[in-house]
């Protein structure tokens, strides 16, 4: 084999890896770079839907209240109801009046099975 393509050979090499070592220098920062600037997306994105859902519940929460404050307001306003009916039927029978007894506002609990 020619000495000169065995220099010339060694040259390429030699190059090769000087260039490959430079890339692999170069490399890790942007690595680095990449990496936290995706962590930060990553956050930016979680805090905004982390929010977001801290207001749905929020909203929920709210919506549940509401619902709740009407349905104890139905149930006295159907209590007061059941009084009044009892109240009636008991007069109208006293002064000889037959009635039957009025039908429930209420729903009879069912049994679960449990």
């Amino acid at each position: 084999m020619n000495a000169w393509a065995v220099v010339g050979g060694l040259v390429v090499a030699f190059g090769s890896l000087i260039t490959a070592v430079v890339l692999a220098v170069k490399a890790r920062p942007e690595a680095r770079k990449l990496k936290v600037d995706g962590t930060a997306a990553l956050l930016n994105a979680t805090t905004a839907t982390s929010a977001e859902l801290a207001d749905q519940v929020a909203e929920l929460q709210a919506e549940t209240r509401r619902i709740w404050r009407a349905q104890a307001a139905q149930e006295q306003r159907i209590t007061a109801h059941v009084r009044w009916d009892r109240q009636v039927v008991d007069t109208l029978r006293s002064r000889g009046g037959e009635i039957d007894d009025p039908p429930p506002l209420f729903l009879e609990p069912t049994p679960t099975g449990d």
